[in-house]
């Protein structure tokens, strides 16, 4: 027999108490491999129902969200659209901002230019309206100068007319005496002459109507935009066209021309207007 028959017997032999010594392990142990793996296939069992479930989850999450999902998408879309057109709107309002604020820079030229314009024009009012006042004054003064001339007039018309009526008695009285002298002297019969002497009164009356001098005094009863109500009327001789100086202390306001007349009270227009005059204002026919 040969070397390599001997090692192959000796290694069989080796392998064959090997292969018992396994098999007798495995025998040994093979309840125990059973046991484990029923425990294994229950515990699969367990897990592939608490899988199911999960997965059941796993679907409705994912229905869930898909559904969020799609109201996501829709809410963004309308979005998306709100600002789209918010976008227009915007650039909208940019051009028309563009086009007020061209419009306000034109109009703020326009009234730069109008500021300037009225500047000039409160300055040549402002002139005007003090030679205005100059004016006005210079009307009060000279219309208060002319009543008193008008009134001294008047006096010297009344004392001419006194002396006129002197200077005829005079004359009647000279002629009498020159009858009586004419009689004396010449013994003759003269003819005997009507001694008519102008009667002396304490003052002599003009030939014409003097015009009414008598003061009359109210109050400034009512004020309007150009008409002013006085506390007098026909009653108390005021008559259409009359005119009453408006006075404040020693202030002369304004005159009123009477354009209609009551029996208590009176109103008419402004005239020769110096300030607003107030209700309680002295009104009077002179100054």
């Amino acid at each position: 027999m040969s070397t390599l028959t001997k090692v192959l017997i000796v290694l069989l032999s080796l392998f064959s108490i090997f292969l018992c010594g396994t098999v007798v392990t495995y025998v040994g142990n093979a309840n125990n491999y059973k046991e484990l793996y029923d425990e294994a296939q229950g515990d699969m069992t367990v897990l592939a129902a608490e899988m199911a479930s999960a997965q059941r989850q796993c679907d409705e999450q994912v229905k869930s969200v898909a559904g969020l999902k799609k109201d996501f998408n829709e809410r963004i879309q309308l979005l998306e659209d709100a600002k789209g057109k918010l976008m227009a709107d915007l650039r909208s309002a940019e051009r028309a901002s563009l086009q007020l604020q061209s419009r306000a820079d034109s109009w703020q030229g326009i009234l730069t230019g109008s500021e300037q314009t009225i500047g000039t024009l409160v300055v040549s009012l402002e002139a005007v309206r003090n030679e205005l006042d100059k004016v006005r004054a210079d009307d009060v003064k000279e219309s208060k100068e002319f009543n008193e001339l008008t009134d001294r007039l008047y006096e010297t018309m009344v004392q001419l007319l006194a002396l006129q009526a002197d200077k005829r008695r005079l004359l009647e009285e000279n002629s009498g005496l020159e009858d009586q002298l004419n009689l004396a002297a010449g013994g003759r019969t003269a003819v005997a002459r009507a001694n008519v002497v102008t009667p002396v009164e304490g003052s002599a009356r003009s030939a014409v109507s003097m015009p009414e001098t008598t003061d009359l005094k109210g109050l400034v009863s009512e004020v309007g935009e150009s008409l002013v109500s006085v506390s007098i009327g026909s009653a108390d001789g005021v008559k259409k066209d009359m005119v009453f100086h408006v006075t404040r202390g020693d202030e002369f306001i304004c005159n009123v021309v009477i354009t209609h007349v009551d029996t208590n009270m009176a109103a008419g227009v402004l005239d020769l207007k110096v300030d607003q005059p107030k209700i309680g204002d002295t009104v009077s026919t002179k100054l």
